[in-house]
């Protein structure tokens, strides 16, 4: 039997409030408290980029469901952690004990210019998307450095409010997550709506004046983009700080087992973690789908259940964009490789079901894709499990 009565969640994410629900799922009827150092209520992050960026979506439609029974402290943000006196310290000076501890405190925007502070604009909190929302108003011409997901769907927002729009890569857009198939579909379509796509060998950085970035430069300080805003989406740095000095496994995020387990009474879930593969690296997986089932399993661990790890490593990831008219939702491995299947609608019309054999992965599935088609995230996870590995 299961003795924790107080458990611990730090950081008021998706992952965090899916895993204080699991809790109460799983039948625990002890305190939960919910940390966050923002002062709004846990909300989800995939619509700042697009609804609520360009005002389609309100602020409000983003927060999550309250949490029945759980305490939120809001605006508060965890310093450190003691795990001899197993409290984790705070902001204000106070503590908090714990006999069960949950880290999901998420990550924070990458910065190319981290000496210009908050003036680098980024979209990673709803207070940055507001932010730039309201600079978007009176914008005519948007730069935005880094070409992956978010960068993309940034650039997309701002064609659909008329800006001209520019974006700046080390490499070809979303080629390295998408393959070369979806990625040019959706170049073309970013092509067809005027966004112009600039690939540039070696570092950026983001100029600044009185305050306001609005030039990007290479690493030797030639001007590689000028515009009323510049918009950085380089990556997250995970939130590990106010772990150092604490024993827990840092490399590259908070390390965690296949049972998302840190330490005994410790558990992680989120963009914070990382996982160790075969070869013995550490890598982080920050997206939606990952937080959610992570959460699930954290929570089992953490109360004694049954380990879920393995189930949810068998089950294919799920990824999804929204960019230029396209709604790209994936499952399986990324980037697809090679030739796929068409299963239904056509690649010309950019309406269309695709799948990939698995090739030299340790999982077996493969991946399965469906462009601007109708298609639930279960069933296209069930489909790339149909793809039988070589």
């Amino acid at each position: 039997m299961n003795a924790r009565r107080h458990i611990i969640i730090v950081g008021a994410s998706q992952a965090g409030c899916a895993c204080a629900s699991a809790l109460r799922g799983f039948g625990f009827d002890g305190e939960i408290t919910l940390l966050g150092d923002e002062p709004h209520r846990p909300y989800t992050r995939p619509p700042l980029s697009k609804g609520v960026l360009i005002g389609a979506a309100s602020d409000d439609s983003v927060f999550l469901p309250a949490l029945d029974d759980v305490s939120l402290l809001g605006g508060v943000a965890a310093v450190g952690l003691d795990r001899s006196r197993n409290v984790v310290e705070l902001a204000g000076g106070e503590s908090l004990p714990y006999d069960g501890l949950v880290i999901a405190t998420g990550s924070r925007a990458r910065r190319l210019n981290p000496a210009g502070g908050d003036s680098e604009l980024t979209v990673r909190t709803l207070d940055d998307a507001i932010g730039l929302r309201q600079r978007l108003g009176s914008a005519r011409e948007v730069t935005v450095a880094g070409g992956g997901f978010l960068g993309m769907e940034i650039a997309s927002s701002a064609a659909s409010l008329g800006k001209s729009v520019t974006v700046v890569d080390g490499v070809s857009p979303l080629a390295g997550r998408l393959g070369s198939l979806l990625s040019g579909m959706l170049l073309d379509a970013a092509a067809e709506q005027g966004a112009r796509v600039r690939v540039v060998s070696g570092g950026v950085t983001v100029g600044f004046e009185h305050g306001t970035p609005d030039r990007l430069l290479s690493a030797d300080g030639t001007l590689l983009a000028e515009a009323d805003i510049v918009v950085t989406a380089v990556g997250d740095i995970p939130n590990t700080e106010w772990l150092h000095g604490s024993g827990v496994h840092l490399d590259g995020g908070v390390v965690v087992d296949d049972e998302c387990r840190v330490a005994p009474g410790i558990v992680g879930a989120g963009d914070v973690v990382s996982v160790r593969r075969a070869d013995g690296r550490c890598v982080r997986s920050p997206h939606w789908s990952n937080a959610l089932s992570q959460a699930r399993t954290a929570a089992a661990t953490l109360l004694g259940r049954e380990p879920s790890g393995a189930a949810a490593a068998a089950t294919p990831p799920f990824f999804w964009t929204e960019a230029f008219g396209l709604k790209v939702r994936l499952a399986g491995h990324l980037p697809p490789v090679g030739e796929p299947t068409v299963i239904d609608g056509s690649i010309a019309d950019r309406r269309v079901l695709l799948a990939w054999r698995a090739a030299g992965q340790e999982q077996g599935f493969g991946t399965a894709a469906a462009v601007n088609y109708p298609m639930s995230a279960p069933k296209l996870a069930k489909l790339a499990q149909q793809v039988l590995a070589h």
